[in-house]
């Protein structure tokens, strides 16, 4: 079992968020490229939002615990995120998008997790899906929510869990992965125990990869993601993820004569 700190960065035009995936401790988790939380109640910490930037080759996963963000892109979708909703975009072959906040006070928290597409899906057709909080399962007696929910399930490119968890303390989540998965376990809130260690919030679990049973010594909330990883070469640069540096630069240059999206 491997535990790493999460860091707090700035991103977007000013928001400030905790990363777990992509610091500098945990650059990556395949097939999970990035997995960032932003969380306040401080306006001057999300207002700026994220402003139209470009993506290509990978998938995010925003999921909005409470908040609202309103969502633009180069195909034309168009969309706001509301408390306990999920929204699920394949940037493909390049997408340009926007994602700024309609609260001008208040609480806002949420996930964002980026997805690596495999080496055939890097130039697919982009996509956009919102889930509105009731479409996402909950079983309300052990408060677990299943966000690989509907079409991410159907027609995700390979097979994932996504878990949201709330424990109270000396609630009890046991999770077997599939043979040859990877796991984390995004520790947000609480202090939890696992395989006789305390792990204390803000924190990223990677457990071993058989069956773990986490315990809340403090009432906790933590994010569990599982995949079977892709094997395939990685090559990123800032909001381009693709398999060859041939094909970042092929991006970038596309983008800066204007071409990325046509």
């Amino acid at each position: 079992m491997r535990i790493y700190p999460a860091v707090e960065v700035i991103d977007g035009a000013g928001v400030r968020l905790r990363r777990y995936i992509g610091s500098p401790y945990l650059r990556e988790l395949d097939p999970f490229l990035l997995l960032d939380e932003f969380k306040s109640s401080n306006p001057e910490d999300y207002l700026k939002g994220f402003p139209e930037h470009p993506h290509r080759g990978f998938q995010t996963l925003t999921y909005m615990i409470r908040g609202r963000f309103q969502h633009r892109d180069s195909t034309g979708a168009e969309g706001i995120l509301e408390d306990g909703w999920l929204q699920w975009m394949n940037a493909g072959r390049g997408v340009l998008h926007s994602e700024m906040p309609l609260v001008k006070d208040g609480f806002v928290w949420g996930f964002q997790l980026w997805l690596n597409n495999p080496k055939d899906k890097k130039m697919s057709e982009p996509f956009y899906y919102n889930f509105p909080a009731q479409l996402i399962e909950d079983t309300a007696l052990s408060q677990v929510w299943d966000l690989a929910c509907g079409h991410i399930r159907e027609k995700g490119f390979y097979p994932l869990v996504y878990l949201h968890v709330k424990l109270k303390i000396g609630g009890k989540f046991s999770f077997l992965p599939k043979e040859g998965s990877n796991t984390f376990v995004a520790l947000s809130e609480g202090i939890v125990s696992l395989s006789s260690l305390k792990v204390e919030a803000p924190a990223l679990i990677v457990p071993d990869d058989d069956k773990f049973e986490i315990t809340a010594i403090q009432d906790a909330v933590f994010i569990v993601g599982s995949a079977k990883p892709l094997r395939e070469p990685v090559a990123r640069f800032g909001p381009f993820v693709m398999s060859t540096r041939e094909e970042i630069e092929q991006a970038l240059q596309e983008y800066k004569e204007g071409r990325f999206v046509l």
